[in-house]
């Protein structure tokens, strides 16, 4: 009986979906990346990370219109934005992944940002090394929020569609971190422990409440009117 109640349980919880324990070492090796990298950003910037920034930064400002738009990817407001979408398509268990998986994204990189406390690269290069997009940004750099929000998303949205299209959607993070650069708000470095920190968190809350399988061969998202939750993933 206890273990039939558990079951059901459980059962709410991961929609039928199963969790994957490899994703535990998605989560720690992303957080480990994050980590790591932040001690690279504290020291001495390199000579390619140097090279990297100003290549990017100093692109022609026609990209600016284009990559302002897609930077709002990456904000606080695209968490319950994207989370509202899917809900609206009756997707109720990956609205919730979505806005779980980007919140804590946000949270993360907002900790880490008071821990590691790195300049942003004005203050790292100086008004005459960095062209300016938009407004000054100013306060800390590493990690990247949008960079952790936008990777946060793609990634708690991948297991969910077709395998023909998952790995397009990361190009949504990867123009964000690249439009971030080139504004003059972020380094290279800041960018990826962004990106790592999100991927983390996505696979995070995959976790918790588990996921579809990733492999095309087990490729199936249910459509019930509870989103992913009318029938399980082999």
């Amino acid at each position: 009986m206890t273990d039939t109640i558990v079951g059901a349980k459980s059962s709410r919880v991961t929609g039928g979906y199963k969790r994957h324990p490899r994703d535990a070492f998605i989560v720690v090796g992303g957080l480990a990346v994050a980590a790591a990298l932040s001690v690279f950003r504290l020291e001495n910037i390199s000579t390619v990370e140097r090279t990297v920034s100003h290549w990017i930064n100093h692109l022609s400002d026609g990209l600016n219109g284009p990559l302002e738009v897609v930077m709002l990817l990456g904000t606080f407001l695209a968490v319950p934005i994207v989370a509202a979408i899917a809900l609206a398509f009756r997707r109720v268990r990956l609205s919730a992944i979505l806005m779980a998986s980007g919140l804590l994204a946000y949270g993360v990189a907002k900790i880490a940002k008071q821990s590691i406390r790195a300049g942003r690269p004005l203050d790292v290069f100086g008004s005459g090394e960095v062209i300016v997009r938009g407004a000054a940004q100013i306060g800390l750099g590493y990690p990247s929020g949008h960079s952790a929000v936008s990777a946060a998303l793609a990634f708690g949205l991948l297991p969910y569609l077709p395998a023909r299209y998952r790995w397009w959607i990361l190009l949504v993070p990867l123009t964000v971190g690249f439009a971030r650069v080139y504004v003059g708000a972020h380094l290279p470095l800041d960018i990826v422990g962004g990106w790592a920190i999100g991927i983390a968190c996505a696979f995070a809350v995959h976790l918790a409440v588990g996921r579809p399988d990733l492999r095309p061969e087990n490729d199936s998202v249910p459509n019930g009117r509870e989103g992913d939750d009318s029938r399980s993933a082999t």
